[in-house]
């Protein structure tokens, strides 16, 4: 029996919120868990976030869909968070009929209980069509992977537009991605081109298509936005490093995280949220790819509409609030808690007033607070160049309201405007050098993790003595047992810990189900700092899967790919696994060839010794002797046996059919009887009389004697025997025709 949303998990907290995503980081995925680590930490509650894809993502081609079993934690978190394709169909329905609360982020299945929360993907997609239209356009096509749900509602909302605009839209203006990623993208312009280019406009239903798509235009030969104008969705950091920059929606990843927080809280409180769609708001962000020769923000929207600014509707100080939405990313942890955009647009418009009607210079302590704010607010890189246009806009304001001949004033608002512009200045590219610095030590990091994790004769990697020095925050590594529980859940062993204290670090040697893990001890370990977020890695290799590492620490949002560092940790872990299980086995085989090899040693001495003897025996006797390795087939004949038929050394080879091939048909049943016999395992030697022909042609009388060798594992390995001449012999007459046993 299911529970309604709002009885199920009713308590006070702290909450551990289980976040269950294709991939930890980069701008998409990452932001989204910048977002909801930020709302979660405010309330006091953790956050787990499990990655269901493999670490060893090919940058290009994105997945289809999750390489696990059963998602890790689905017993141990206390309400989770889907992100779009993290789990399969089964799984998410499972999720939803529990009675754990459930948020699915920008994924749908129909008849889900849960709430579903997405950007204002149609407002968005419905400025990115008018603004074309502004530019003229009238054929504006539109690209993208129907498969994920944001882009089935862009896809729709871009219909809707192009008709409320009185255009209608041709199926060859319409492409289909295979995914995300710049490569469809630029598949896409090729189909564009063969189809002779019936469009003007494109937009794409990501950045990455946008990316691959203009390039393979240029490469064409066309320029954009000249020959053809872009917008993409997304405002990734890629977009603005393009040349043109391009244009895109803002989805704000990191305010879907956090409204997708408040709605698990209001569930895990009592509340019911009951199902339907959430949206967050969204920015269209101008740039050169659709034209402009400016970068300019459109303002919020949700469902198309702009939001109500705080202050006097059209003023410069309401476009400034409008703006810093936009701009200030927020996701750094360093932000402190009492800082925000508000009182931030409220310090710039107050030293712009007091200069202007009290001729007030600002002292440059508060500029120098200004600057601090400022990069604590985390700007995106293309913060600075807005904010000077709003900027502007205020000195013209605040200019307006001068008293009349009054120089000091008005020198004052020039000191003022230049001292601000000195401090957002400041901010903005302290925030941009602290970006920098901290990739350059990713890259060292990352370094030095290659370099222990492949360091011959070096500690085993499920020490964990491999982590740098430098990360701060838990970390633990569980293993596949190769067991399962009794419901069929694959078991895990806990084989290190770094930083989880005492009670963390007395689980190694433990084992969960996947269900289990990760256990409260690693997620809630204070270590010597508290972490963002427990990250759950999937430890995998191409073939190889290898069990789970957790890491506490703080998002990565900055990666244009969803390769993020402890994407890189995770696969470097497996392939340092896999080389330590190659090793040990090699060792294993090196030691067993060596036992093997002095036991070959052993025999090869005692059978020198036997073999001496053996044809010593042989020039001793009138008999002829013959041996055959069962295993390699040969045979050999001495010469006493060659010679009893007449022949010359050479003329007889080593294989069995030498004698067989030789004996009278009439006898040849019975020998290979009596051979077949020996094979078979007849602990009995065998003697037999037959006729063999002879170098003359003639067929003489011979008797046959012969035992079976046995190798160490009791199988045949030889046959000895010597074969007599009777054809003279006065044993002849009493001999008997065949004697077996």
């Amino acid at each position: 029996m299911t529970t309604t949303a709002g009885a199920r998990g009713a308590g006070a907290g702290p909450f551990t919120i289980g976040v269950l995503s294709p991939v930890v980081g980069g701008f998409y995925f990452g932001k989204l868990l910048s977002g909801i680590a930020r709302a979660a930490r405010s309330g006091g509650h953790q956050v787990v976030a499990i990655q269901t894809y493999a670490a060893d993502l090919d940058r290009e081609r994105f997945p289809d869909r999750s390489r696990v079993e059963v998602p890790a934690g689905m017993d141990a978190l206390d309400g989770f968070i889907v992100i779009t394709s993290a789990v399969d169909r089964d799984t998410l329905r499972e999720l939803d009929a529990s009675a754990k609360p459930l948020v699915v982020v920008s994924e749908h299945e129909a008849g889900l209980r849960a709430p579903v929360v997405t950007p204002d993907n149609r407002g968005g997609l419905r400025a990115a069509v008018e603004h074309l239209v502004s530019h003229g356009h009238t054929r504006i096509g539109f690209l993208g992977n129907p498969q994920q749900l944001d882009i089935r509602e862009r896809y729709e909302a871009y219909r809707s537009a192009m008709q409320a605009n009185g255009i209608e839209t041709q199926d060859s203006w319409i492409l289909t991605t295979s995914d995300n990623q710049e490569v469809s993208g630029s598949a896409a312009a090729t189909e564009l081109l063969e189809r002779g280019m019936p469009t003007t406009a494109t937009i794409a239903a990501t950045d990455r298509n946008a990316l691959g798509f203009m390039r393979m235009l240029r490469t064409r030969g066309l320029s954009v936005p000249a020959d053809h104008a872009v917008i993409g969705f997304d405002h990734s950091d890629n977009g603005a490093r393009a040349r043109p920059r391009l244009s895109s929606v803002d989805p704000h990843h990191d305010r879907v995280g956090e409204l997708a927080v408040t709605l698990l809280l209001a569930q895990l409180s009592g509340q019911d949220v009951g199902a339907g769609t959430h949206l967050s708001q969204t920015t269209l962000v101008a740039r050169e790819s659709c034209g402009c020769l400016t970068s300019a923000h459109a303002g919020l929207l949700v469902d198309g509409s702009g939001s109500r600014a705080p202050l006097p509707s059209g003023s410069a100080a309401a476009q400034l609030s409008e703006l810093t939405r936009a701009v200030f990313l927020g996701s750094g942890a360093e932000r402190p808690a009492s800082l925000d955009a508000r009182s931030w647009v409220r310090t710039i418009v107050e030293l712009m007033v007091t200069a202007a009607q009290r001729a007030v210079v600002p002292p440059s302590v508060v500029l120098n607070r200004l600057a601090d704010a400022t990069a604590a607010l985390n700007p995106h890189p293309e913060a600075l160049e807005q904010l000077l246009v709003v900027l502007r806009a205020l000195e013209t304001e605040a200019g307006a309201e001068l008293p009349p001949a009054s120089p000091s004033h008005a020198s004052a608002l020039r000191s003022a405007v230049t001292g601000i512009t000195v401090a957002l200045t400041k901010g903005c590219t302290r925030a941009l050098l602290a970006r920098s610095g901290g990739l350059e030590q990713t890259l060292i990091t990352q370094y030095e993790i290659d370099l222990e994790l492949m360091r011959p004769g070096g500690a085993s990697p499920r020490t964990l003595s491999w982590l740098p020095s430098a990360h701060r925050g838990p970390a633990s590594l569980a293993l596949w047992t190769g067991r399962r529980t009794p419901s069929g859940d694959r078991q895990l062993e806990v084989v290190g810990t770094r930083d989880v204290g005492a009670t963390g670090s007395r689980l190694a040697g433990m084992s969960f189900s996947e269900r289990e893990f990760p256990p409260a001890a690693l997620t809630r370990a204070a270590g010597s700092a508290r972490p963002d977020l427990t990250f759950v890695i999937p430890v995998t290799y191409a073939d190889s899967d290898w069990g789970y590492l957790t890491i506490g620490g703080p998002v990565d949002t900055r990666s244009t790919s969803s390769r993020d560092k402890y994407n890189h940790w995770a696969a470097m872990l497996a392939v340092a696994l896999d080389h330590e299980r190659m090793v040990g086995s090699l060792r294993e085989q090196r030691t067993a060839l060596q036992v093997a090899a002095e036991r070959e040693r052993r025999l090869a001495d005692d059978f020198r010794a036997s073999e001496e003897r053996y044809m010593l025996a042989a020039g001793a006797v009138s008999d002829g002797v013959w041996d055959w390795d069962v295993l390699s087939g040969a045979v050999y004949f001495s010469p006493r046996w060659k010679s009893a038929l007449g022949y010359a050394e050479a003329d007889i080879g080593s294989t069995l059919e030498e004698w067989t091939g030789r004996v009278h048909p009439d006898d040849r049943d019975e020998l290979s009887m009596a051979i077949a016999a020996q094979l078979a395992g007849v602990d009995e030697p065998f003697t037999l009389e037959q006729r063999v022909l002879d170098a003359s042609g003639t067929y003489r009388w011979m008797l046959c004697r012969a035992v079976t060798v046995l190798n160490e594992a009791g199988s045949p390995a030889r046959l000895v025997g010597a074969m007599t001449d009777l054809t003279e012999s006065s044993l002849r007459e009493g001999a008997g025709r065949t004697v077996i046993g």
